[in-house]
């Protein structure tokens, strides 16, 4: 349920960016198909933009992004509660997000029963009351007893006998055949689907009201070119505005925009130059798909392993502890790089002696715990951020006179899924070097918890090196 949400907040987003430049730049054109085509455009695009991710497109370095993937992930951690034992703990278990994903449903359960009741009511209004039906081309005439204002949905027509019998039925006629040629009925189902699912979200009304505007420009543009007189028509228009219809599904010749359909009337036709503005969906719908990008890794295995293995600039000493190549192994592993090996480390006791009680010292080092992983854990701002952390670190311990130089340590520590450290551990390396890793990594900031091939957040481990150079 949660993912319906985010998926209705994505579509929100994906929607609210394509129809703003559209009211600037295209609302009062007079290109009648193109807008509406551009509408239906975006519709669709709410719809499948949220479901797409492109890795190809992520930005490498993207700090802030980062940091608002962190923030929904903690929020979706706090969603995750225990099972309750009883009524009342079931009321306290429950977050403020579970409370919100469960408002939003029932908003969009009642958006749909009250869509599938207007339905029934248009399908009965056709039928009931109905003193004979004609078909007329691809269209079915369902003349009313009753003083009903005309309006079609799918290939059916209703009108009043009243209407029919006067003297603007030819004009009202060509208005709903308009509807049904051009397909209007199905841009309104199209239109229901994203107001079900983001019925909370007042620009898709704004669109909506626009679309139906574009359906009746496009119908009356239909009926002037039949060789009906500008002005009769004009004056039916106004006569038949004080009607009303309550049938939102339908398009209806009186439309209560009426002012907006005269005015397009007599605008010039718009220069087709204009067209070009159209143009602004693509890079908007660009941008779009960068901004749901997963970031990806794109380094290989061995330029992911050289850039943990030097998180800082070095020059390497006499006294530098090497790396074993198990090491170089398990670190490869243990950022998510996939490697089924298994392998067992064992250092002297010596080697650990003095260490911080809070540490762990890592003597069985299991490689294969988290070699699924789609995402390895991430430091806010991404490699180069960690890079300049350990520096600092490096250089503020060297300044303070601790007894490290030229000592490395390669520290192990695990990532919980709200992006907390804890189980530190040794690896390999000096004693002295490794209780200072020890204090830099426990003030270190929240992480990005890893992710498995599901896109679900999950625990994961990270070893790096830190080296103590004299320079």
């Amino acid at each position: 349920m949660i993912s319906l949400l985010v998926y209705s907040l994505k579509s929100a987003l994906v929607l609210t960016l394509l129809y703003l430049p559209y009211t600037l730049m295209l609302r009062k054109e007079s290109f009648f198909r193109m807008n509406r085509v551009t509408l239906l455009t975006i519709l669709m695009l709410a719809l499948v933009l949220p479901l797409c991710d492109f890795p190809s497109l992520a930005i490498a370095e993207q700090p802030v992004v980062y940091d608002v993937h962190h923030r929904i992930m903690l929020i979706l951690q706090d969603a995750e509660t225990p099972e309750p034992h009883s009524p009342v703990d079931a009321f306290k278990s429950l977050s403020w997000l579970t409370l919100i994903t469960f408002i939003y449903m029932i908003g969009v359960a009642a958006a749909f029963v009250i869509r599938l009741w207007q339905l029934f009511r248009i399908g009965k209004q056709i039928r009931g009351g109905c003193l004979w039906k004609e078909k007329q081309g691809e269209a079915t005439v369902y003349c009313h007893i009753n003083d009903v204002a005309p309006f079609s949905w799918m290939r059916n027509i209703v009108i009043s006998e009243n209407d029919y019998l006067a003297d603007g039925c030819r004009e009202i006629l060509l208005h709903e055949k308009a509807h049904i040629f051009c397909r209007h009925s199905f841009d309104i189902l199209l239109l229901t689907l994203v107001e079900t699912l983001q019925w909370w979200n007042p620009i898709v009304y704004l669109l909506g009201s626009s679309l139906r505007d574009v359906h009746e420009y496009e119908a009356d543009d239909h009926v002037l070119q039949q060789g009906i007189s500008l002005r009769n028509y004009q004056n039916l228009l106004v006569k038949k505005a004080l009607a009303n219809t309550s049938y939102a599904f339908a398009n209806n010749f009186n439309h209560s925009l009426i002012k907006k359909r005269l005015y397009m009337m007599n605008h010039p036709k718009s220069n087709p130059w204009l067209r070009s503005k159209v143009l602004y969906i693509l890079p908007v719908t660009l941008v779009v798909l960068t901004a749901f990008a997963t970031p990806k890794l794109n380094e290989t295995v061995e330029k992911m392993v050289e850039e943990i293995k030097v998180p800082v600039p070095k020059i390497v000493t006499e006294e530098t502890v090497e790396p074993r190549e198990e090491n170089l192994k398990s670190l490869t592993t243990k950022t998510g790089i996939s490697t089924p090996i298994q392998q067992e480390m064992t250092i002297a006791q010596e080697e650990i002696s003095d260490l911080p009680d809070s540490a762990n010292y890592v003597n069985n080092v299991h490689l294969n715990e988290y070699h699924s992983l789609y995402q390895s854990p991430e430091f806010p701002g991404g490699m180069e951020a960690l890079k300049t952390y350990v520096q600092q670190h490096v250089t503020q311990t060297l300044q303070e006179g601790a007894p490290v130089a030229g000592k490395q340590a390669y520290v192990q520590f695990h990532i919980r899924k709200d992006g907390t450290i804890d189980d530190i551990g040794l690896v390999s390396g000096d004693g002295e070097a490794y209780r200072e890793a020890v204090k830099m990594v426990e003030q270190m900031p929240r992480w990005m918890p890893a992710r498995d091939h599901m896109g679900r957040i999950t625990d994961g481990y990270f070893v790096l090196t830190v080296n103590y150079n004299n320079d």
